[in-house]
């Protein structure tokens, strides 16, 4: 269960920037600094500035996702267990009917155990440092998310963020 929660949040960061990556379309021109952009189900609209704020943010968010999946593998070296076989145990304590070739030792399971206390640990420290690279750039965390997922839905936006980043 812990092993869910901890790729789950990995898998979140992960996602918006993978998406916004793979957005190859050329930026149309930029709006005017006045224009105010409409975001789906997000509870208002998005003016330019709040874009390259998220923009931005973004950026910072990139920089701490690499330093937290540094921080990651290295924890693992120490416990003397590559990622792929993290993963394994991690799958197969989630479903022990996994078809996994190899059975876990109990000196396996408690570098596992060591290893997932020091990857909790370190989402813990990351968590603050991932909302202040969002307040620094001006906006809440709520606002940011609002603006992620309308940037989602909305190619126009997807582009226009592109351009900013």
């Amino acid at each position: 269960m812990k092993r869910k929660i901890a790729g789950a949040f990995v898998g979140a960061l992960l996602f918006l920037p993978v998406a916004v990556a793979q957005t190859h379309a050329q930026s149309p021109s930029p709006p005017s600094p006045n224009q105010v952009i409409s975001l789906p189900r997000s509870n208002g609209s998005a003016s330019p500035l709040e874009l390259q704020q998220f923009a931005q943010a973004l950026k910072q968010l990139r920089k701490v996702e690499m330093e937290m999946q540094q921080s990651m593998a290295e924890a693992l070296k120490a416990e003397g267990l590559t990622p792929q076989r993290f993963q394994e145990i991690g799958q197969r304590q989630d479903n022990p009917d996994s078809p996994l070739t190899a059975d876990i030792s109990a000196k396996e399971q408690q570098r596992f155990d060591k290893a997932l206390a020091k990857i909790n640990q370190i989402q813990q420290d990351t968590s603050p440092k991932q909302n202040r690279a969002i307040r620094l750039q001006g906006l809440t965390l709520e606002r940011f998310n609002q603006i992620g997922r309308a940037i989602e839905q909305n190619p126009t936006l997807k582009r226009q963020l592109q351009g900013n980043l």
